[in-house]
């Protein structure tokens, strides 16, 4: 049987947030947005981009592919 979407969405999220601390840099873009635009922080826009980029990856991946990916991230 299929994942629900609302499970799939906070498998996807605990993925992202171990690889890529996703929660963070969604945080500090919104509290402050001066310095996510500015050139000091060039490295994290681009570390939201890959995990950006892994997000449509884990949206259409199987069920056994978020499973393998859970099990990596749990070691």
């Amino acid at each position: 049987m299929a994942r629900p979407p609302a499970q799939r969405a906070r498998d996807i999220r605990r993925i992202l947030d171990a690889r890529f601390s996703f929660s963070t840099f969604e945080q500090w873009q919104r509290d402050d947005p001066a310095w996510w635009h500015s050139s000091r922080n060039e490295i994290g826009r681009g570390l939201y981009g890959q995990a950006l980029r892994e997000l449509e990856r884990l949206q259409s991946a199987s069920d056994g592919t978020l499973d393998a990916e859970l099990a990596d991230i749990a070691r």
